[in-house]
């Protein structure tokens, strides 16, 4: 998507949408719509402005149905990087929220797969929890929730493990690199806190 902004050596490894089966519902009232506005079509017409009106209403209904469906499918995103979790969701035409998750922060993954479509047509839910057990992320209604569990796993595990490694070298070089990942107010977290450390190590000399 154009409106995120990967970090420096990030790119995207995968991007999951809601099943497009579990949107059944809302295509199919949509076309019901249409289908009862094209067979009433020529009965409408001869009941002067009110049938006129209703049939209009049907079709800009039917069709609006079709184009939220499709835009709310469309931007409602999950991304997995190779540095975190970014989820997207979009609330209706002008609400966004966008919730992401370092995978040094990811505690647990979780797929659920309940009800008999869901097991029929494999699809369920995905949750990511962080370091204090409260859930940040639910991703809804994907295919094959186990698989994305698994690589979402994966992905963390690869990212920790590098991460040991490198810290393995020059602590101070790992930990100035890690700083160009970080925002504005995560740096003045940072500061705060080498500057306190910088006092007391002052003192002591």
């Amino acid at each position: 998507m154009k409106d995120l902004k990967l970090k420096e050596g990030e790119r995207i490894v995968d991007e999951v949408r809601q099943y497009g089966l579990t949107t059944i519902w809302s295509w199919v009232g949509g076309f019901l719509l249409l289908s009862i506005a094209a067979f009433f079509m020529f009965w409408l017409f001869r009941h002067d402005w009110w049938g006129q009106g209703l049939f209009g209403l049907l079709i800009i209904t039917g069709l609006f149905i079709f184009f939220r469906t499709y835009f709310l499918w469309k931007k409602n995103v999950f991304f997995i990087t190779t540095h975190r979790l970014i989820d997207i969701e979009q609330q209706g035409f002008f609400h966004r929220v966008v919730s992401e998750i370092p995978y040094d922060q990811v505690e647990d993954v979780s797929g659920k797969v309940s009800g008999m479509f869901g097991m029929v047509f494999r699809y369920g839910d995905v949750r990511i929890q962080t370091g204090s057990g409260k859930v940040k992320i639910i991703v809804p209604h994907v295919k094959r929730p186990l698989q994305l569990q698994q690589q979402i796993n994966e992905m963390r595990e690869r990212h920790v493990s590098k991460y040991a490694h490198e810290f393995s070298g020059d602590v101070a070089e790992v930990i100035i690199d890690k700083l160009y990942e970080l925002e504005l107010p995560d740096l003045r977290r940072v500061q705060k806190v080498l500057d306190k450390r910088a006092k007391k190590l002052n003192e002591k000399e």
